[in-house]
């Protein structure tokens, strides 16, 4: 019950922050909110540049869907590095625990397990 409050209180306290300056200048395309909200951040007076923000925000090379060419192109090498390692670090790490009493018991660093209890099982695997 109590392990709710935190959680809680960290959703409202994100939820009421503002956005980003840059969220909220070039995707919702609000660059006198996005001025107000740097203003008060950086204590500084900034006049908005609408003009700016909106030839930016149009851009061509700035307008590019998740799952098409360009940004497979983009940042296809690195998507793909990063995931390939993170399967195969998963591949090693889970079957290490998965199938660790089974190859710690066949080379015989821990007895069988019906003849050990769960106490002396736990106390043999970190030993091992």
């Amino acid at each position: 019950m109590f392990r709710s409050i935190p959680t809680t209180l960290s959703y409202y306290w994100r939820m009421r922050m503002p956005e980003t300056a840059r969220y909220t200048a070039l995707v919702a395309k609000n660059a006198k909110q996005a001025t107000q909200d740097m203003s008060q951040v950086l204590q500084l007076e900034i006049k908005a540049e609408e003009h700016k923000v909106d030839k930016i925000a149009h851009a061509t090379r700035n307008s590019f869907g998740l799952f098409l060419k360009e940004f497979a192109r983009r940042h296809g090498l690195e998507l793909h590095g990063i995931t390939s390692t993170k399967f195969l670090l998963d591949i090693t790490f889970y079957s290490n625990n998965l199938f660790q009493k089974d190859v710690l018991s066949d080379i015989g660093w821990i007895p069988s397990a019906n003849t050990t209890g769960v106490i002396g099982e736990l106390y043999q695997v970190t030993k091992a």
